[in-house]
């Protein structure tokens, strides 16, 4: 982590953070939504009130299972559970896809899923992943997972569609997630870019084909599968550390995204977009001013930490008090000092609550974690990051992007005018 010991920046190093979770819980959130495959958590009885959960926090709708392992599978080995439950999933379906998502448990007595895989009388298409939780974290877990989906790319087609690309890293099972996601398709295709697939992704169809891009763009999560494609395919990548909040970052996406491609009079179509913007942020120009200085804190993921700080404090003029980076690859956070007074790293709810306490807080970005603390002290709360069951998104009203520019700046200043007129 950079400036581990540096004024402001507040870490707890002892102290894993349930908002974190850990390898499995990453894995789940990037690969359960693949509708035509299933995913076992392969782990003791009981977690299957996790996957409910998952479901619930998010509109992800899943095809997954849990092998639901007993103390037994743990001192007579967990073999033949394993073979059961693979059967009763798979030997029906004409499709057979499998990912296999391995618990604390099967992990540490050394399980040789493989073996059992290889062992049953029909075929299957898999993806096992080691999901121990002592292996890493959510975020790892996120990460590593989406790598592993290089196993299902076919080989590109021999003419590959011209100014297309892959979205990748943006979750699903954040707020306004697939709205974001619509919303940067929308932006690209403005420019002249088709999205040719998004990962993580929604069918096996859209990972076979994601080799005939002509290039990726990576927001944070998904480096490692955009390396290997390179390697594999020669398709080159864009990477973004933040996701692109507010005017002057769906800018920068699009110039260089444009600029990659060489496509020919980009500056001109991105500026009809930003007019259309501030045309319609004129029409609140008497509220804009009332968001000035006002006092932000927000829990996220490091790289929606990035990007809604920069918006919130370069774009909007409001003053970040606090960031509490709750998931991470890797652990340098320093940048956020430009744009916060404190930063807590993986840090537990007592120390938000705490630092909320001193700080004279008036709107929390966060996630249902941050919740009752903001009710508690009566501070506006902005449903923003996972997890969170606390909003539906039924029309196209995303965060990120041009329009949701708009949308963010409607949702505060609305925030302000019920609780603070």
């Amino acid at each position: 982590m950079g400036k581990d010991h540096e004024e402001g920046v507040e870490e707890m190093k002892e102290f894993i953070d349930p908002v974190q979770g850990d390898m499995l819980l990453g894995a789940f959130r990037a690969l359960s939504g693949i509708r035509d495959a299933i995913v076992l958590v392969n782990a003791p009885v009981g977690c299957h009130w996790g996957i409910n959960f998952i479901e619930r926090l998010c509109s992800i709708r899943t095809s997954s299972a849990v092998s639901a392992l007993r103390e037994r599978n743990v001192i007579f080995g967990s073999d033949q559970n394993l073979r059961k439950t693979i059967e009763i999933l798979l030997r029906k379906r004409k499709n057979r896809y499998l990912i296999l998502l391995a618990g604390n448990v099967p992990s540490i007595i050394g399980e040789d899923w493989d073996g059992v895989i290889s062992s049953l009388d029909f075929d299957i298409d898999y993806i096992a992943i080691d999901c121990g939780g002592y292996l890493g974290k959510m975020g790892d877990g996120y990460e590593n997972a989406l790598r592993e989906l290089i196993k299902w790319i076919d080989e590109p087609k021999e003419k590959r569609k011209k100014r297309s690309v892959n979205i990748i890293g943006i979750p699903l099972d954040i707020p306004k997630g697939e709205k974001d996601i619509g919303e940067i398709r929308r932006c690209l295709k403005a420019v002249g870019v088709d999205v040719n697939s998004v990962f993580p992704p929604k069918s096996i169809r859209e990972i076979k084909k994601a080799s005939n891009a002509d290039l990726n763009i990576v927001f944070g999560y998904g480096k490692g599968l955009a390396m290997e494609m390179e390697k594999r395919f020669g398709i080159p990548y864009l990477y973004f550390d933040r996701y692109p909040y507010g005017i002057n970052q769906t800018k920068e996406l699009l110039e260089k995204v444009a600029e990659k491609l060489s496509i020919d009079g980009y500056k001109n179509k991105i500026k009809k977009q930003e007019d259309i913007v501030l045309k319609t942020l004129k029409e609140c120009h008497i509220y804009l001013p009332c968001i000035y200085d006002v006092s932000v804190a927000l829990s996220a993921d490091i790289f929606q930490a990035r990007g809604i700080s920069y918006f919130l404090n370069k774009e909007l003029g409001m003053d970040v008090r606090l960031v509490s980076v709750t998931t991470s690859v890797g652990g340098d956070i320093s940048d956020l000092e430009a744009f916060s007074k404190r930063i807590i790293f993986q840090g537990s709810w007592e120390k938000i609550k705490e630092v909320l306490e001193e700080e004279d807080i008036r709107i929390i970005f966060g996630s249902d974690m941050e919740k009752n603390i903001s009710f508690k002290r009566s501070i506006p709360f902005i449903p923003f990051s996972f997890p969170s069951t606390l909003q539906i998104s039924l029309v196209e009203t995303p965060y990120m992007g041009f329009r949701g520019c708009i949308s963010l700046v409607e949702a505060i200043i609305n925030y302000i005018l019920l609780y603070f007129s």
